[in-house]
């Protein structure tokens, strides 16, 4: 009788031990369910994790990234031999770039703002650069000498 008692005694041991990791199954399931229900209703203003850059914000940027270098002359369009360039439309594609930083300031994990800040700082330069490099060379169809438009004595 003891043999079967003990035999009992296992069997109820395992049943009851299955229970419980369904229990917790069930659990960690409604618990997932439930994080992943908190963060699609978070409030506009929460900052994402840290962690990766979201792929899509990674393409919004480089989208516009690619916009101004192509309005630079950097970039040609798909079929043209040359590349263009428009001054003015890379002006407003960079204010796009830099409006979208300033109306996501603390909205972004510390990646999307690296690869934000990246990209606006390196197309400033760029504007500045071949902004310097066309009116250089206006000034050069132009026949004006730089010297003497700072009022230099042209020796």
């Amino acid at each position: 009788m003891d043999e079967m008692r003990a035999r009992t005694v296992v069997d109820e041991d395992w049943k009851a031990r299955v229970q419980r990791e369904k229990e917790l199954s069930r659990q960690a399931a409604a618990g997932a369910a439930s994080q992943a229900a908190q963060a699609a209703n978070a409030p506009a203003g929460t900052p994402p994790p840290d962690g990766e850059a979201d792929p899509v914000f990674e393409g919004l940027v480089s989208t516009l990234a690619t916009q101004v270098m192509y309005c630079l002359g950097y970039i040609a369009a798909p079929g043209q031999s040359a590349p263009a360039l428009n001054l003015e439309q890379a002006k407003e594609s960079l204010e796009m770039l830099m409006m979208v930083k300033e109306k996501t300031q603390g909205n972004l994990n510390a990646q999307e703002i690296a690869v934000l800040e990246e990209a606006v700082v390196e197309l400033q330069r760029l504007f500045a650069a071949r902004v310097q490099q066309v009116q250089a060379e206006a000034r050069q169809r132009a026949n004006i000498d730089p010297s003497q438009l700072r009022g230099e004595d042209p020796s």
